[in-house]
């Protein structure tokens, strides 16, 4: 059960069923690592609409196209079954059909008028929040949020989840008050407002307070998911690397981010981007791009998104897998349209294999428009890096070019 949640109706006929959902419900919010509880909701009333359409959904997290294959009878089963449902449920259904087909702006529209009917549904707010981060709609991550965070003035998850639209929308102060007003109700559960916390001591260029208070936290996050847990180990090698402490993020990199489970998406990406920064910092990554690749290579095809296929490309071109790295490479150049995709594409293959002058004009060429592409502000902050490590040892093969022929 969500603590302290107004009940809101669910369709069922069994009780162990009903408190399964609010079971999940709870361990998406504090990112636990406990979410397939809804299972056991399908195994107690496999007719209950809302427990197909959660679990469709948490296929879909996985955010591959085997996820997908895998919501599809989940979501045939919903649908069959929504006639008795309420309309809070259909709504809900209907959300997650447009998000196994790719259609994410359609389902953060259904899922806010869901939140905005009922407030107090903080796992549609959170699951709505999840998808407007993928696609950059800071503004729309602030209406939904603030509809809950209202409904439930106390603090806790609510808080947590306007928290963090707030910080990414640059209003630093008062996301730390409400991240610290969720974290006085929920100290060892909402590591989503511990998170959040450590991007406002990023934003401040805080490193040491981002450290220790990151460090203070550490032991609450073996119940989290795999993403929860590796990304706020990702965000303390950050500050690790800011305070110039290169070898112990480096430890982190090999203990707590990546080798929790290499195959899901999120865990790859916290591994790539940290990986990538730890080289601009003149550390050597050995052979760790090859395992990078290795888990990366079977979801190259998947195209789900546009941030992700990024960073896949960056693996695979900084471990010399060239021929899928040019595929993936003229694909998402193809595909791009009026996105920055195509040439943060190009900008990121010359970065890795070090054509300076074309990773700096194609990423600079794409600065503007970067948070079209989603994911947090720090995410982004890679390509930045980027940008500025092409352009600085650029200049230093000029001047190697003019001593040598001078």
């Amino acid at each position: 059960m969500i603590p302290n949640q107004p009940e809101i109706a669910i369709t069922t006929r069994s009780l162990a069923a009903l408190q399964a959902i609010h079971r999940f419900g709870g361990e998406l919010l504090s990112h636990g690592c406990h979410a397939s509880v809804i299972f056991e909701a399908l195994a107690h009333d496999p007719d209950c609409a809302l427990a197909q359409a959660y679990t469709a959904a948490l296929f879909l997290t996985q955010m591959t196209r085997e996820g997908r294959v895998q919501a599809a009878p989940r979501l045939a089963a919903a649908n069959q079954l929504s006639e008795h449902a309420t309309l809070r449920e259909r709504q809900i259904i209907a959300a997650i059909g447009h998000w196994a087909v790719g259609d994410e702006q359609a389902t953060t529209r259904l899922l806010h008028d869901v939140v905005r009917e009922y407030p107090h549904d903080l796992l549609s707010a959170k699951l709505c929040q999840i998808l407007q981060l993928s696609h950059g709609d800071l503004a729309g991550m602030c209406r939904t949020a603030s509809i809950v965070s209202a409904a439930e003035p106390e603090g806790g998850y609510a808080a947590g989840l306007f928290a963090f639209a707030l910080e990414q929308a640059g209003e630093t102060d008062r996301a730390e008050a409400l991240a610290y007003r969720a974290l006085e109700r929920n100290p060892l559960t909402d590591p989503w407002a511990q998170h959040t916390l450590a991007h406002v001591h990023a934003a401040r260029e805080d490193w040491v307070k981002g450290r220790a208070f990151l460090r203070a936290h550490v032991s609450s996050w073996n119940r989290c998911s795999s993403f929860m847990f590796t990304h706020n180990w990702w965000h303390a090698a950050l500050f690790a690397l800011e305070l110039d402490d290169g070898d112990h993020a480096l430890r982190q990199f090999d203990e707590h981010v990546w080798g929790v489970r290499k195959h899901h998406c999120q865990d790859q990406i916290n591994a790539i981007s940290l990986l990538a920064r730890l080289e601009m910092h003149g550390i050597d990554a050995g052979s760790r791009w090859d395992d990078i690749a290795d888990h990366v290579a079977p979801q190259v095809n998947d195209r789900i998104s546009g941030f992700l296929d990024l960073h896949y490309l960056y693996a695979l071109a900084r471990s010399g897998r060239d021929a899928v790295a040019d595929e993936l490479l003229q694909d998402l150049v193809d595909r791009s349209g009026g996105a920055p995709t195509g040439l943060l594409a190009r900008g990121i293959v010359g970065h890795a294999r070090g054509r300076w002058y074309d990773a700096a004009i194609a990423i600079g060429q794409a600065r503007s428009r970067i948070g079209m592409i989603g994911g947090s502000q720090m995410q982004r902050a890679l390509f930045e890096d980027m940008l500025f490590d092409s352009l600085s040892r650029n200049a230093q093969t000029s001047r190697s070019r003019e001593r040598l022929y001078a």
